[in-house]
């Protein structure tokens, strides 16, 4: 079975023709996007509660929702925010549900809400339900007027009409609108012309909608006929709003709407929120992709789609697409592409002059078969092709060439030996079964943890691991059969020399001095040990001078700006304050489109950003593009210095994007407590402190103070004697200036609602409110100033709950460059040193960044003992030897101590992709280890004691692995090279710890062989080793050439 494939040909040439053909299907059909789908296990509960304060919307709203969805086992975390008119709770699922149980959660949420809805005050409606805020969108479209007087009405029917043609086609998730202008119409009563007939504006809407009589009238139902009963008279124009009557005097005389009212259809005011494109009025869709979708193909679709759907549009309106993601999918995979293309062929270059052209060419025949074979799998699996996918093909480059190599290189020692190809072939494979198995066994036990990692950490990092253990079985699948084969039929004959071109360098000098520091090392195991241990230690010992970060920047052409208002700001005040940061980008160079949206948040257009902000008129985001990664690094610091000036009284935030799970803000600290007063002054004490710190751009706290309010004191026994009541006279105010909506105007399959209030002026003028007349129940006008007075004072500010805890959080935003760790230490010893302490009653607790990457490592370190445990069982049933299981589990650590040498060396950071490299590097590092152990176990001489023996045997694998090593190291060159954020520290990480673990492949397993192998088996027979060949075994020369008609590829 050892020479199977290297006897039949064909079955060889076909096993390469499934693993094209699998591959290249694969490569058609399976998925490709930008960056990993994470799983959605985020939502957010609206419930408005109109003219409430925090404390009000607390208590009667919040608090109940939370202590229905507390009853939810499935949810991890609930956190929510009372603020005026509008409570918004955040959900958390485990992260440890599969997709089916977090369906199943979503269902039992749904349903709490509906029953907690019956206990709510009235007015307010049952929560709305979100779990459609996360993730990116695939393609962001902009519908703009051209001209200024292009009704808001037209504006949105056109929009509409495409989120219409968006939703029909195949592969789209979601469609989304934002800046959407409402339709209705809009009754404004006249309050002077209203107090005559003693009404009131709910009782003109109330009129209305007893003169729309869209009811049920009955049937006629006989024998023979059934008969459906209308009442006509449903509102179906403005001027039937116009002639509902309203009141009539005793000569008859009706008054109408008309009479006292102005009618007409218009846009909602205020809005919900606005949309603008470069200055200009707009509505943003949005569509995302489903899961699984190549986004080439996909956006293709859409395209086709919108060019139709432009050809519609009036003259008035111009349709523009100001996203598209498969660009940036395509711009990402191209970059690692080339990389590892380029990767590659320094790859085949360094084979090419250190094992020859012959061996160089069956290495590179492997590397795409396996690629190929891996993306079959992958497609098989359900991973689609991202920028972390690809990340993991990369990492399993160094593994996968270090299987061929070792496989190329000993099949050609022993033809050199003088064994015939089938015998050298079958020796070969038998030799290396084994050490190949356990390798790549313990290789992918060490990127387990990234499989098993859940949550949105485990869906970003997962795919890194899971493409890295397909990629390595199938390097051992083909290791076992192809590689011996093409090696095997390729590899030149030895009789003919060849030279440099057949055979590749020699060592020289440099060969005869590494020899030399080999044969003196196992000599004197024990110094040689100390001194290999050095650099690790070193490693080890600089860990703590790395700087911690979770997750990478991104080199991209986008980032965004938040603007917060203070408390209170009103949507046009907040609108202005965009307008004038717009105005302060238009004079920066580099800046190509800024889309602003106002109210709520905007469309994400990266995986992670939050879009949890609804009903917000004091908020606005822009998506702003630049010309390039450059203009983005050098634009986002200078507007973090220069834009707090542009609108004074906003909070303005220039954020960039950066990779990972979403993070509400990079440093967090969070003060838990009942007194909200106390929580406040604590909030406002620890931001005063830590908004000294250089690194910081803005400080913030989730409790601050809240807007100033009008306070109307009611004298309860004026008011009876008239007889009103606290609710009523709220009621008529509410109704006069907030508007009441009586019926609805139909208008083809549009209904649009009737609002009745008072006009835009006079609900801007508090003076209004106290000369305001209340109407009693007899009719009469009474004002409202002769029932109380009108104090204005400050409202509580919005109330922040954490697992039914109140919380303030403070959240301070760094500047470009600054790592999240870094400013929080900084932030912590500037309060040190101010002597800080939290008050009685208040606890401290650090969040963002750090409590998220806290969270992840906790995750990934649980399944450990497992893992460590099943590895040393795979290296010590390879060896049959405990102690030779410990010396190659001690290679792990050491490798580890390599790559952290390394990066200390370079100054990166200590992040996830650090910990990928440092994971491959331990890969490539015991790989090296498990073949020379093994090799010395299975040389009688060199178990048995010998010294030389065991130099002799070491240096004869020192080839593969120094060719490893190099290659691995030249792969990896180009993204070290390549600059940013991501791939340095990853490629830096395998890259250099690979090279540097030559000193411990060399210099500390040879010599802790030579320690342990007196005590050790002597037999050189593993528990799963093969017999070892006779190094001295010949072959007549008859022998060495397999039969011809199954050499097909043999050189003549």
């Amino acid at each position: 079975m050892r020479t199977l494939f290297y006897r039949q040909a064909r079955l060889t040439a076909l096993a390469i023709l499934v693993l094209v053909a699998a591959g290249a299907s694969a490569f058609l059909t399976i998925g490709r996007q930008e960056d990993p789908t994470i799983t959605n296990i985020f939502a957010n509960v609206f419930t408005p509660y109109p003219g409430a304060d925090p404390a009000r919307v607390e208590a009667l709203v919040t608090e109940k929702i939370e202590a229905e969805l507390r009853e939810i086992a499935q949810i991890k975390r609930i956190t929510s925010t009372s603020s005026t008119g509008i409570s918004v709770i955040n959900i958390e699922l485990s992260e440890f549900l599969d997709d089916a149980a977090i369906d199943v959660a979503w269902a039992d949420i749904r349903q709490a809400l509906r029953d907690v809805a019956r206990e709510l005050p009235e007015g307010v409606p049952e929560p709305e339900f979100d779990d459609d805020r996360t993730g990116a969108f695939s393609a962001i479209s902009a519908v703009t007027p051209r001209d200024a007087d292009v009704p808001p009405a037209i504006l949105a029917r056109h929009a509409e009409m495409l989120e219409d043609r968006l939703r029909a086609l195949p592969g789209v998730s979601l469609v989304a609108s934002y800046g959407m202008p409402e339709e209705e119409v809009l009754v404004t009563v006249d309050p002077e012309a209203l107090g005559p007939l003693g009404l009131s504006a709910a009782q003109v809407a109330a009129a209305i909608s007893q003169a729309d009589p869209k009811v049920s009238a009955g049937r006629v139902r006989g024998a023979a006929t059934d008969l459906l009963i209308e009442v006509s008279g449903e509102i179906r124009s403005l001027d039937r709003i116009r002639e509902i009557p309203l009141a009539a005097n005793a000569a008859g005389h009706a008054t109408r709407v008309g009479d006292v009212a102005t009618v007409e259809k218009t846009a909602r005011v205020p809005a919900p929120s606005l949309a603008r494109i470069d200055g200009r009025a707009a509505v943003l869709v949005a569509a995302k992709m489903e899961e699984g979708r190549q986004v080439d193909a996909w956006i293709r679709t859409v395209k086709a789609a919108l060019a139709d759907y432009e050809a519609t549009l009036p003259g008035g309106l111009e349709h523009r697409l100001i996203f598209d993601q498969s660009g940036y999918t395509a711009e990402r995979l191209s970059e690692v592409a080339w990389n590892m293309a380029v990767g590659v062929g320094l790859v085949v270059a360094v084979l090419f002059l250190t094992l020859g052209f012959r061996a160089a060419l069956v290495v590179a025949a492997v590397l795409p078969l396996v690629g190929l074979a891996t993306l079959a799998t992958l497609n098989f699996m359900g991973v689609p092709i991202h920028q972390m996918s690809v990340t993991g093909m990369i990492v399993a480059l160094g593994l996968l060439v270090d299987a061929a190599i070792v496989m190329t290189d000993e099949i050609r020692r022993r033809l050199a030996a003088g064994m015939a190809r089938v015998e050298a072939v079958g020796d070969a494979v038998g030799r290396l079964a084994a050490p190949l198995l356990a390798s790549t066994v313990t290789t992918a036990l060490t990127f387990m943890p990234m499989i098993l990692l859940p949550g949105p950490a485990g869906d970003f990092v997962g795919a890194v691991a899971i493409s890295v253990v397909a990629m390595l079985a199938w390097s051992f699948v083909v290791a076992m059969t192809i590689t011996p084969a093409l090696s095997g039929w390729l590899l030149p004959d030895p009789a003919r020399g060849g030279g440099i071109v057949a055979n590749g360098i020699s060592g020289g000098a440099l060969g005869r001095a590494f020899a030399g520091s080999l044969r003196l090392a196992v000599r004197n195991p024990v110094p040689a040990v100390a001194w290999a241990l050095a650099l690790p230690v070193m490693g080890f010992l600089a860990f703590p001078s790395l700087t911690p970060q979770f997750f990478p920047g991104v080199d991209r052409d986008q980032f965004y700006i938040d603007v917060e208002m203070p408390a209170g700001a009103a949507l046009a005040a907040t609108e202005a304050a965009t307008e004038a940061v717009d105005a302060a980008l238009a004079r920066e160079d580099g800046i190509l489109q800024t889309a602003w949206v106002i109210g709520e948040s905007a469309p994400s257009f990266y995986y992670n950003m939050t879009m949890n902000r609804v009903g917000a008129p004091g908020f606005a985001r822009a998506l702003i593009t630049t010309e390039s990664n450059a203009a983005t690094a050098r634009l986002i610091p200078e507007l973090q210095s220069t834009l707090g000036a542009v609108a004074p009284g906003a909070r303005i935030l220039v954020r960039d994007l950066v990779q990972g799970p979403p993070v509400q803000a990079p440093v967090e600290l969070r003060l838990h407590g009942d007194d909200l007063a106390l929580l406040r002054r604590t909030g406002d004490a620890v931001r005063g402190i830590v908004e000294s710190s250089p690194d910081i751009t803005s400080v913030q706290t989730t409790m601050e103070g809240g807007a100033p309010k009008l306070d109307f004191v009611l004298d309860e026994d004026k008011a009876r004697l008239v007889g009103l009541d606290l609710v009523s006279v709220a009621r008529q105010l509410d109704a006069a200036l907030e508007g009441v909506v009586g019926g609805s105007l139909v208008e083809g399959s549009e209904e649009l609602p009737v609002r009745v209030r008072v006009g835009a002026a006079r609900r801007a003028d508090a003076g209004f409110v106290e000369t305001f007349d209340v109407v009693a129940p007899d009719g009469r006008l009474v004002p409202l100033s002769t029932l109380g007075e009108m104090h204005v004072v400050p409202s509580d500010s919005a109330i922040s709950r954490r697992d039914g805890e109140r919380v303030n959080t403070v959240q301070a935003f760094v500047r470009y460059g600054v790592l999240p760790e870094a400013a929080l230490a900084q932030a912590q010893a500037l309060l040190d040193e101010a002597g800080f302490a939290p008050p009685p009653g208040v606890r401290l607790e650090v969040g963002g960044d750090a409590d998220a990457r806290n969270e992840t490592i906790a995750n990934l370190m649980a399944p450990l003992g497992l893992i460590v445990t099943l590895s040393i069982a795979a290296v010590v049933l390879t060896f049959d030897s405990f102690r030779l299981g410990a010396v190659a589990t001690g290679v792990m650590g050491l490798s580890a101590g390599l790559s952290i040498l390394s990066l200390a060396i370079c100054g990166y950071p200590f992040g996830i992709t650090a910990v990928v490299g440092v994971i491959g590097s331990i890969g490539v590092s015991v790989n090296a280890c498990i073949i020379i152990l093994t090799a010395l176990q299975q040389d009688p001489r060199a178990a048995a004691g010998d010294r030389e023996a065991m130099a002799e045997v070491v240096l004869g694998a020192s080839r593969h692995i120094v060719s490893t090593t190099v290659t691995t190291f030249g792969g990896f060159l180009p993204l070290i090279l390549g600059g940013g954020g991501f791939w340095p520290p990853f490629a830096m990480s395998i890259a250099g710890g690979v090279l540097l673990s030559t000193v411990v492949s060399f210099y500390f397993t040879p010599p802790m062989f030579a320690l342990v192998s007196r005590r050790a088996a002597p037999a050189g027979q593993g528990a799963l080793a093969p017999a070892a060949a006779p190094a001295d075994r010949r072959a007549p020369r008859a022998r060495r050439a397999a039969p011809a008609q199954k050499n097909l590829f043999a050189a003549e």
